[in-house]
């Protein structure tokens, strides 16, 4: 069920972030249609993948090495796909929506993220956060609670997002098996649509109110996680589409590397003079998911999962011979 949300997750990110390379570059105006689609994901996918780690959280508080875990799962990836990223775009600035250059590179990547890599950052923010609270629940809420607060009301780059993102993850890992009982309960058409009508409902009045991480899209981004989770937990139930469950497996993979590609695309298509904005959003969120998998099957092929910071791929991979 989990790996299926995260499957959802990582489609909505990469078309979040296809759609806004392709408005950075002049391709989609600030007014069209599709923009809308923009402010709906952007309610509720990233809050996702934050409720998704709480929920995970537990059994590795649980067991010793909580933190010291992370440096494999979070830090390496974080620092090695950084500098792999960061070296691409200097090489590619002439080309790139925004220029980037050697000195953005460096030391700064310890307190500044560089584009995507923002999560893994907060999310190992969160994960020392709840560590000292010692995940007791009255300490872990009074915390989320306090830091939401602190988050939306002072600019303190990447620690305020974290502090903001920290109210989703303390809500997976305090309510992660009533978060279950309830998708698994709301796993039906009639649930799915009740939840559905809600969130777009609470999606368009966050919207006439201001931004998508606002106090008042609060309800839309819980409404839309819930739905994640609901048709997460059809899917899973009925076994049907298991190539979603799969992306989630190899959500991290793509996480990483969705940029390099649906960039590299846009840049090409862009030289070919190809400016069909639709055809550049289909090339571009497709090889944002295929090429990452690709690549992820390669390093699976000369075990080298852990070279490039990621999981092993065999638990992937034997599952594509199943479909």
């Amino acid at each position: 069920m989990w790996d299926y949300a995260r499957g959802i997750g990582i489609l909505l990110v990469v078309y979040g972030h296809v759609l806004r390379g392709l408005n950075s570059a002049g391709m989609v105006s600030d007014e069209h249609w599709l923009m809308a689609s923009d402010y709906a994901i952007y309610t509720f996918h990233m809050p996702l993948f934050f409720l998704l780690a709480g929920m995970n959280a537990g059994k590795g508080l649980a067991r010793s090495g909580f933190l010291r875990s992370k440096l494999m799962t979070i830090v390496y990836p974080y620092l090695l796909w950084s500098l792999i990223q960061g070296l691409i775009q200097v090489l590619m600035s002439d080309s790139a929506n925004i220029p980037f250059h050697l000195s953005d590179l460096g030391p700064a990547i310890l307190w500044k993220p560089l584009g995507q890599f923002w999560f893994l950052y907060a999310l190992l923010l969160c994960h020392i956060f709840v560590y000292l609270t010692t995940a007791n629940r009255l300490r872990v809420s009074l915390f989320a609670l306090a830091a939401y607060l602190v988050g939306i009301n002072f600019e303190l780059g990447i620690l305020s997002q974290s502090l903001q993102f920290f109210l989703f993850y303390a809500a997976g890992l305090l309510a992660a098996e009533h978060l279950k009982a309830a998708a698994l309960r709301l796993a039906n058409p009639a649930g799915i649509g009740a939840t559905l009508m809600a969130t777009g409902i609470s999606i368009y009045a966050a919207r006439q109110l201001g931004a998508y991480a606002d106090p008042w899209a609060l309800p839309a981004a819980f409404l839309g996680m819930l739905l994640v989770l609901q048709v997460s937990a059809l899917l899973a139930n009925s076994n049907r589409m298991r190539i979603i469950e799969l992306l989630g497996l190899a959500s991290m993979p793509i996480y990483l590397m969705h940029i390099l590609a649906a960039s590299g695309a846009r840049i090409v298509l862009s030289k070919l003079g190809i400016t069909d904005m639709y055809l550049h959003l289909g090339i571009g969120f497709s090889l944002g998911v295929l090429f990452p998998l690709a690549a992820y099957y390669g390093i699976y092929l000369v075990r080298k999962e852990k070279v490039a910071g990621f999981t092993r791929g065999g638990t992937v991979f034997n599952k594509f011979r199943h479909i």
